[in-house]
């Protein structure tokens, strides 16, 4: 990573007003592809992430200034910035940023070209969207949670991914409208639902009930078209694999891998609708076969047979992975304490000409950079900040 190496987005100052994880992971991605970044905190009402180990990957790439919005000395203070902005960023409960006077129809006044973005769980219209929402419960009511897991038990909530997923996808949005304002000088409002881009994720499923009225139910591990498919246990503890057989030539070779050929000749398993129909004593043979080998090895000769397959990666397997070393995928960071601590996470999963090109800083501390955005960028003199600051208005 070269911090002199220009990006796609220098020159973009982001007004950053979200929390938890979904709008700092959009702007933790802004930041490190050279969007200035400033992180608009309080003291009054932290962010709880900010206590979390998520938050030194998410908060990476930013600035940090504390302003209290509570106060109209602050909410001035919070306009003089986005004033200075082309993008504005908040995941606050519906209604909140139009009663703290920041709406988009207010924010326009201040600067007319302003692009902002508001998420938040079932968007900003509509009879349900005041509902309170989570990550997690919106993988419950979007239709996930009812087909993840396996069949007869209690649905999977499955982790929290739909948070980061929308950061991304707002990283997008954000990405397409400050394009658009540098070729036309129009702004733009999104009002992004979660739980709608959550749901954008299961259109075979949504097709599925509209043409058949047919419900899809969990199926664990296994494949709705394909057999076997799913993870089976390797030698040593917990050591497991995941395969896919798409086709008959495939499972052939499957065969051939485990050393028994004579499971190619069983008529249960003579194509892929017969595998479907026997997949519990298919599964069956499969797990004592590759009890025998060690799931790296496994992986390495099925896919060189065309097999799709890899093993059940733990984190320490993902840390020593050469194929992520050698690509640059963890990258070393100072922390913003006392201590000069060092850190090594993610960087980006995309590459321009085979290097990372990403600015990538360690996360700030609460206000560290106050005095950069009130005194240099706002013009306040040192005096001013340090009033505002006793009054709790930078606070």
């Amino acid at each position: 990573m070269n911090d002199s190496q220009p990006l796609a987005l220098d020159g973009v100052r982001i007004a950053d007003f979200s929390w938890q994880i979904a709008g700092p992971t959009c702007t933790r991605y802004l930041g490190s592809m050279g969007a200035e970044v400033i992180r608009i905190e309080s003291n009054r009402r932290p962010d709880p992430y900010r206590e979390r180990s998520i938050s030194h990957f998410i908060n990476q790439s930013k600035k940090s200034v504390t302003i209290n919005l509570s106060e109209p000395r602050g909410i001035g203070l919070a306009k003089e910035v986005i004033a200075l902005s082309d993008v504005v960023i908040e995941n606050f409960a519906p209604g909140v940023i139009e009663r703290l006077g920041l709406g988009y129809e207010e924010l326009r006044k201040v600067r007319p070209e302003i692009i902002m973005l508001s998420s938040a769980g079932l968007g900003h219209s509509g009879p349900d969207y005041r509902q309170v929402a989570y990550g997690t419960l919106i993988q419950c009511f979007t239709g996930w949670s009812a087909l993840q897991g396996y069949p007869g038990r209690e649905p999977d909530i499955g982790g929290i991914w739909t948070d980061p997923m929308v950061g991304m996808l707002e990283v997008f949005l954000i990405s397409a409208a400050v394009h658009r304002c540098r070729q036309s000088g129009q702004g733009q409002y999104f009002d992004l639902s979660m739980a709608e881009a959550t749901t954008m994720l299961l259109p075979e499923v949504i097709l599925d009930y509209s043409m058949n009225r047919r419900v899809q139910s969990p199926a664990g591990n296994r494949h709705p078209s394909s057999a076997p498919s799913g993870n089976y246990p390797c030698r040593g503890e917990d050591q497991w694999i995941g395969l896919t057989v798409d086709n008959d030539a495939q499972w052939e070779s499957l065969c051939r891998t485990l050393g028994d050929a004579d499971l190619a000749e069983d008529p249960r398993f003579a194509d892929s609708i017969s595998r479907l129909q026997y997949q519990d004593e298919l599964d069956a043979i499969l797990a004592g076969l590759t009890t025998e080998w060690d799931a790296m090895n496994l992986m390495e000769r099925l896919q060189q047979d065309g097999i799709p397959a890899g093993p059940a990666a733990s984190v320490a397997d993902l840390w020593q992975n050469p194929h992520l070393r050698e690509r640059g995928f963890f990258g070393t960071y100072r922390e913003n304490d006392d201590a000069g601590t060092q850190r090594e996470l993610p960087t980006v999963p995309w590459r321009f000409d085979g290097k990372v090109e990403a600015r990538i800083t360690g996360q700030p501390r609460r206000g560290q950079h106050n005095s950069y955005v009130f005194e240099e960028l706002l013009g306040l003199s040192q005096a001013e900040v340090a009033r505002l600051a006793e009054e709790q208005v930078i606070y």
